[in-house]
């Protein structure tokens, strides 16, 4: 076991010796851990056996073992939602049996249950696993480490006049301009995106569409297991709406004409106003 197991985070452990409620893993620089017995589903496990579990803190900040795995993990962004509000600060649900503190000193305003937060989940200086809506001090402005073109894991953040903030991979702040919205995003929605350009004061202009022909490429070949997943017919033609367009695909109207008219000359759909189909086979 290395020394870099951390709250937040799914682990291998080996189990280290049944007791009367549960398992007790050994969880590294964390010290023996317990899966509790409501949660072994392979009544077989023992010594040397390894289990995959996401680490947590009980009431009293000890750590615990459950097969749950939460909706976002230590180092990473999410929007969870406030189940309840106490003197200490916010809880949010993050999928796992002990919800998740966000302390008052790490809200960016007022939180009522029932709002949903955009986190990262951290740890404070004593290892207690916690939420932070202060991003800022998790997440850099500007980054070096892509190239134009490059594929990103994006978690939208919030509008502003020039477009969408969102959240780069869990490591630093990126922009999608206005025009590349056909439709738009929620706070806390994760979508693929693509690096459109490198600025240079080292910002990064996003994008929905990946670029050049792979954009045309990969378009068609969703397009195409949407028609086989459909029965052959999509609702979706050259007179459909932009808005219409990009829910389906997420694209604009102008790659998705490109795209059904590249599958139109290789006869593999028909065309008609308001709807694309797969040409019948021989």
């Amino acid at each position: 076991m290395t020394a870099s197991t951390k709250l937040g985070a799914r682990h291998s452990l080996e189990v280290i010796k049944p007791i009367h409620n549960g398992l007790l893993l050994d969880g590294g620089s964390l010290g023996e851990v317990l899966l509790p017995s409501r949660e072994v589903e392979d009544q077989n496990l023992g010594p040397g056996d390894s289990v995959l579990v996401t680490l947590y803190s009980d009431g009293q900040g000890r750590p615990m073992a459950s097969l749950r795995t939460p909706r976002v993990q230590h180092g990473q962004v999410a929007s969870l939602k406030v189940v309840s509000t106490s003197k200490v600060g916010a809880f949010l649900d993050w999928g796992m049996p002990k919800d998740l503190l966000l302390p008052f000193a790490e809200q960016k305003g007022p939180i009522r249950e029932g709002d949903w937060v955009l986190v990262m989940v951290t740890t404070d200086r004593e290892g207690r696993l916690l939420a932070s809506a202060q991003l800022d001090r998790f997440l850099d402005d500007t980054s070096d480490d892509y190239q134009q073109g490059d594929e990103v894991s994006l978690v939208a953040a919030h509008g502003t006049d020039l477009g969408y903030k969102v959240v780069v991979d869990n490591r630093c702040w990126g922009m999608i301009a206005k025009q590349e919205l056909r439709a738009p995003l929620r706070p806390g929605q994760r979508v693929t995106g693509y690096v459109q350009r490198l600025r240079d004061d080292g910002k990064l202009s996003l994008s929905l569409n990946p670029p050049g022909a792979l954009k045309s490429e990969g378009l068609s070949e969703q397009i195409l297991a949407a028609l086989e997943k459909a029965g052959g017919e999509l609702p979706l033609g050259d007179k459909s709406s932009p808005e219409d367009i990009f829910a389906t695909f997420r694209c604009s109207k102008n790659a998705f004409k490109q795209a059904i008219g590249g599958l139109y000359k290789e006869r593999r759909i028909v065309i008609d106003k308001q709807s694309i189909r797969l040409t019948p086979q021989a």
